[in-house]
């Protein structure tokens, strides 16, 4: 990890003096995949504007695996899932003898599934008033710190009503408004789960996210703050087709009845309740599965970033693109199919993401080659002037995308 005092000077040069007094927002279209931008051109013209305006990434690389939660909190604190302990959106701590559920409140709010510290947290502990319309993480304490405002996630808002509610903040007296805001679009990554990434119900959805981005410049001119705001768009994740063919179920593998499943879904994680975890994973390899790889934590392949917490099962099944891994109960229990999904191996192309950056903090006309969205925390630390938090971050971003200062 980086040691953060050395980093902040680098970022200090970097970052010309007028970013810190300018107002930066962090958009996440969850589900939102690299190439959609082509892909749906006539679906988002203002995202397309912005791109050309800034910069754009060729796609951003998501951390494995490549799931909502992981991935939202390695953006916000420049950490792996092993390192932050969000290695799934389901899982299970040993040492708390509890199970983290991204669906449950009770979970969002306890500080002590939630490791290191997001940029909310970085800017209040440095001065700064923060604002967090949705993020994974947003609601708990977080080392007694929380940000200056947030709201409880509801779903039901649209991504209109989403962006009315932080213009509302941005809304505030001067002394009063937030320097730094999060902003949280998740119907993209709906239709792609119902439908799949080629269907007519996701460039709707698609469309209604860059109306709503489009509702929040206009909303940002209509307050003075248009041209002084920095815009950091990104996704968590890219989408692909499910290919039924290539389910699995844990069912025809091992006894149910003798392993803890503590995730299911493009991967699954075992904890056995008899056997070792080596005997355990014998059994599943001697069954031949199909479209799946099995591993012991300890042998999962080092650019995975995925042993390095206990949180992490001992037995773990990878789904090949397009698979899943279910029960047969489970399977049961489903009132409508999953037509897209998600948390493959990031290295596939269709798990890429999106990166866009516009605002007088960043460079103009300008695309980069793929990064690590760990890197993007040191990104806004740098645009705020920030000293960052120890991460696993670097400088690589912070050099491609800000504007250099005027010369003397």
């Amino acid at each position: 990890m980086f040691l953060r005092g050395g980093l902040f000077f680098l970022l200090l040069l970097l970052a010309p003096a007028w970013c810190a007094e300018s107002t930066l927002l962090l958009v996440s279209v969850d589900g939102f995949r690299w190439d959609y931008l082509e892909k749906y051109a006539a679906e988002t013209p203002c995202l397309r504007q912005l791109a050309a305006e800034g910069v754009r990434a060729e796609r951003m690389i998501s951390c494995f695996p490549t799931l909502t939660f992981p991935n939202h909190y390695s953006i916000v604190t420049g950490l792996r899932p092993e390192h932050h302990g969000l290695v799934n959106n389901r899982f299970f701590d040993p040492a708390l003898g509890a199970a983290f559920n991204y669906r449950d409140h009770q979970c969002a709010v306890d500080p002590r599934w939630w490791g290191g510290e997001p940029i909310w947290i970085t800017a209040v502990k440095q001065g700064r008033l923060s604002a967090c319309l949705f993020w994974p993480g947003s609601e708990a304490e977080i080392a007694g710190v929380r940000p200056t405002y947030n709201r409880v996630f509801d779903g039901s808002l649209t991504s209109a009503q989403r962006v009315d509610g932080l213009l509302a903040w941005l809304s505030l007296p001067p002394d009063q408004r937030p320097g730094f805001c999060t902003l949280y679009l998740d119907a993209v990554d709906h239709a792609g789960h119902d439908y799949g990434p080629d269907a007519p119900e996701t460039a709707a959805a698609i469309r209604e996210v860059d109306a709503a981005i489009d509702r929040l410049l206009v909303g940002l001119a209509a307050r003075g703050l248009r041209n002084a705001a920095n815009l950091v768009i990104t996704s968590d994740h890219g989408m692909v087709a499910v290919d039924a063919s290539r389910t699995v179920f844990l069912d025809d593998l091992v006894d149910l009845k003798t392993v803890q499943v503590d995730f299911l879904g493009t991967q699954a994680g075992l904890r056995p309740l008899k056997d070792t975890p080596a005997k355990l994973a014998a059994t599943i390899r001697r069954a031949h599965p199909a479209h799946v790889q099995v591993y012991l934590r300890a042998e999962v392949p080092e650019r995975f970033h995925y042993r390095d917490n206990p949180r992490i099962p001992p037995v773990l099944l990878f789904a090949d693109e397009g698979g899943e891994i279910t029960t047969r109960a489970s399977q049961a229990k489903r009132t409508k199919p999953e037509r897209g999904d998600h948390g493959y191996d990031n290295q596939l192309i269709s798990m890429g993401a999106t990166f866009i950056a516009s605002g007088p903090a960043f460079r103009r006309g300008t695309v980069i080659p793929p990064f690590e969205n760990i890197e993007v925390y040191n990104l806004l630390c740098a645009v705020l002037q920030l000293r960052p938090a120890s991460n696993d971050g670097n400088d690589q971003l912070v050099r491609a995308v800000l504007r250099p200062p005027p010369a003397p």
